[in-house]
């Protein structure tokens, strides 16, 4: 049985680094919420519920604010890229 995919298509990998105290917290909650059988208790996941919650509550910003700045996929510029015919086969 193959899991469902829990992160977004666009997702970046970044690299953060915790201290003892922060790390043990993360655990507190990603076994609290494995204890509550929340689907969102992976670290990754927990991490993004507490940017959002920031944002909301501190920043005063809503996802759809964000998703504003964002450009459209038809705003995207085309590449100006060629794909060239392998060595000797001959274009169709």
């Amino acid at each position: 049985m193959v899991r469902p995919r829990t992160i977004s298509e666009g997702a970046k990998r970044t690299t953060i680094y915790l201290d003892p105290v922060t790390d043990v917290a993360l655990n507190l909650i990603e076994n609290s919420r494995r204890l509550r059988k929340e689907k969102r208790y992976q670290p990754n996941h927990i991490v993004a519920d507490a940017i959002w919650f920031y944002l909301e509550k501190v920043e005063g910003k809503t996802r759809q604010q964000l998703e504003a700045l964002l450009p459209a996929p038809q705003d995207r510029q085309e590449t100006n890229l060629k794909e060239f015919p392998k060595k000797g086969k001959k274009p169709s």
